[in-house]
């Protein structure tokens, strides 16, 4: 389940998100940084290139010979219309219905666009509309319908045809073609939303041998890779001597997280390929005209399935309806190229006088656009019954009462919960980590505060005894535990904050779960403090939101501080006091309202303890709880929680607050022992 990340094209709660990424992907793009190769013309490096290894890659999934990288898929058009020799005076004929970069591609080249309509059966439309022969074809391959390329080189036998395979990367149709090898030469974007991504990126694909040394000059500024570059070389490259070139080629780091997605794409059809097949026979026996090849279907290989609404309602009320009821957020079927509202070439100088005569006869394709909504592919990885609560709400009418998710009077629901109305509930999951010596007598009250969690998520306790105590806790019974005992020589130090960080780093490498908090044994929760970090992450996306504090004393009831307690007694303690007190931040009362940032002088990052904190588990195990500390920084007791601050900060993850003081924090810790008087044990605690 992935319940924070890059999320390009989303669900709604307890939907996959698109595209799929998790550990995997940072070590991939940790790759080209470890080996300093960043770029196709950058420095040399003894690490093989995940550009080269991502071409090849991709070539023989798509059943190509020679396959080369872009920075996007219109980048990608542009070089295979100048590979085949297509500029000014040419027309490039394509469907009327497509993403509007298509035509800008061409333009580029200095060609214009001709489009023609659309079929009954299919929006990639038939090159018979033609009146006169084109320069070249764009044949392109829309949502789970293949283009009939056969055709049009029956048609036209004499004119190049560029295959798009940006919808069905990768597919076979139902006469076991494979689609991308059909054409003199194909692409496909690799942009974030396609079932191949690497977040931005193109692919010119070839079994030309000749045509591909073309693409690779074309690509990289009229170079080559070089066979043996010479040892005081900068670079890889040497001129071509074939073409002249620009920069198109994709980065190192795209290409690393495009390999990554490739491993992927196995299990992805799969169950794309399963949960299809059920939700169109669902579809269809309801009436609805589900447009998809049967190959494409069957492999799994398709960007959405376009459906033509049988009752005569408009599409925004289907999209309306499903985001209300289910939060998946459908789209429209492309408007006609040239009725859409990003089509504007005659406000570019260099585009004015290529647009020629607009007046297309295009009345299927804008049918298409006006009955019809498409279901995006992501929506095929979830749980079979949710693709089925799909469609049972697109088949009925939007009650008068519904609201959207995420709204004023909707349902708010945990974030990586699904819906009630979607099936079995599948609860998130928290791991809650506690460090303690296990002689704390406040330790039975924390671990109690944690099994009073009134939350809907599953809450696993790791609690992490550093030392020799008793083998044995009075663990609450509701509490589901794990205990692990730590000896001294586990861990590299004995200074009492750098041994918490490291004992906090080591329990958080051994978290599963979807989110992690921390609890000192000093501390305790509110109970509803879980349930209201919880709630605000579902309801924000932010992976990383936090609670305010209460200060209690020894015996647990609340207090107030007349200074800094986080600091040394002394004028600086004092000073910060006021500075906080006129921020609002400390006050009279017992509550510390924690901040990432504060706006003061000499110290701009803010405060938030542990134990305030709920992280998404993928964000933390990017971050470190350790780090060399200065001089000043270990007079001024900074700890790992300000470590983990400003990371956060140099990030700029998008943080949020409850405003709610949840968490129970107790005065005395070993970031502010003057509030208790010596203790006896105090490495435990870390505030």
């Amino acid at each position: 389940m992935t319940v924070e990340g890059i999320s390009a094209w989303p669900g709604g709660p307890g939907w996959p998100e698109w595209p799929e990424t998790d550990e995997k992907s940072v070590r991939a793009l940790a790759r080209p940084l470890l080996s300093g190769r960043l770029a196709v013309s950058g420095a040399r490096s003894v690490w093989s290139s995940d550009n080269e290894r991502a071409a090849r890659e991709l070539a023989a999934m798509s059943g190509r010979q020679h396959a080369a990288l872009t920075t996007n898929g219109s980048s990608a058009i542009v070089v295979a219309l100048h590979a085949l020799g297509i500029g000014p005076g040419d027309t490039v004929a394509m469907p009327a219905t497509t993403w509007v970069s298509c035509a800008t591609a061409v333009f580029r080249v200095g060609a214009r666009p001709v489009y023609f309509d659309a079929s009954q059966q299919s929006p990639c439309g038939d090159t018979a509309a033609l009146p006169t022969a084109p320069s070249a074809i764009l044949a392109i391959h829309l949502y789970a319908q293949p283009f009939d390329v056969a055709r049009a080189r029956a048609l036209w036998p004499d004119v190049p045809i560029i295959e798009d395979v940006s919808h069905c990367q990768f597919g076979l149709s139902s006469h076991g073609q494979r689609l991308g090898g059909l054409g003199d030469i194909s692409i496909m974007s690799l942009q974030a939303t396609k079932i191949i991504t690497c977040g931005e990126g193109g692919a010119v694909l070839t079994d030309d041998p000749d045509l591909a040394a073309r693409l690779d000059s074309l690509i990289m500024d009229s170079r080559r890779r070089a066979s043996a570059p010479e040892p005081a070389a900068a670079n890889e490259l040497e001129p071509a001597y074939l073409c002249h070139g620009a920069n198109h080629a994709l980065p190192e780091t795209s290409a690393a997280l495009l390999l990554d997605q490739l491993a992927r794409f196995p299990y992805q059809a799969a169950s794309r390929a399963e949960k299809a097949s059920l939700f169109r026979e669902f579809m269809e026996a309801e009436g609805w005209d589900v447009a998809a090849d049967a190959g494409v279907l069957a492999g799994g290989t398709f960007y959405g399935l376009a459906m033509r609404i049988p009752d005569g309602r408009h599409p925004d009320e289907i999209i309306r309806n499903a985001y209300a009821r289910t939060g998946v957020a459908l789209d429209r079927v492309y408007p006609p190229v040239p009725d859409g509202p990003l089509y504007r070439p005659a406000t570019v100088k260099q585009y004015a006088d290529l647009v020629g005569d607009c007046s297309f006869s295009i009345p299927l394709s804008r049918l298409w656009h006006e009955t019809s909504v498409v279901v995006p592919h992501h929506v095929f990885l979830a749980e079979p019954d949710q693709v089925e609560h799909l469609a049972a709400t697109l088949c009925r009418p939007i009650p008068a009462s519904a609201t959207v998710l995420g709204q004023p009077g909707s349902e708010r629901l945990p974030l990586g919960a699904k819906s009630p109305a979607a099936g079995s509930a599948s609860l998130p999951v928290i791991d809650v980590i506690v460090i303690t010596k296990g002689v704390r007598p406040t330790l039975d009250i924390a671990l109690n505060s944690i099994a009073k969690q009134d939350v809907a998520a599953e809450i696993r306790t790791t609690i992490w005894i550093d030392g020799t105590a008793a083998q044995s806790l009075a663990i609450p019974a509701k509490l589901n535990a794990q205990v692990i005992h730590i000896d001294q020589a586990d861990a590299s130090t004995e200074d009492p904050f750098e041994r918490i960080a490291t004992l906090r780093e080591l329990a958080m490498r051994r978290t599963t779960g979807d989110f992690v908090a921390f609890l000192d044994d000093d501390n305790e929760w509110e109970r509803d403090h879980l349930s209201s970090l919880l709630d605000l992450a579902a309801t924000t996306g932010s992976p990383a939101v936090h609670s305010w504090r209460t200060l209690i004393d020894a015996e647990g009831r609340p207090t107030s501080v007349t200074r800094f307690p986080w600091l040394p007694p002394g004028s600086l303690s004092d000073r910060r006091f006021q500075e906080l007190l006129v921020l609002g931040v400390m006050g009279d009362g017992p509550v510390v309202r924690g901040s990432v940032t504060f706006d003061l002088p000499d110290s701009p990052h803010g405060m938030i303890d542990m134990g305030e904190w709920l992280f998404g588990r993928r964000l933390l195990s990017l971050l470190d709880f350790r780090r060399a500390r200065t001089q000043q920084e270990v007079a001024e007791r900074v700890g790992e929680d300000d470590i983990l601050l400003e990371q956060l900060v140099a990030l700029d993850v998008p943080v949020r607050c409850t405003e709610l003081a949840t968490l129970r924090y107790r005065l005395g810790g070993m970031s502010n022992i003057e509030y208790s008087g010596p203790l006896p044990d105090l490495a435990p605690s870390a505030e």
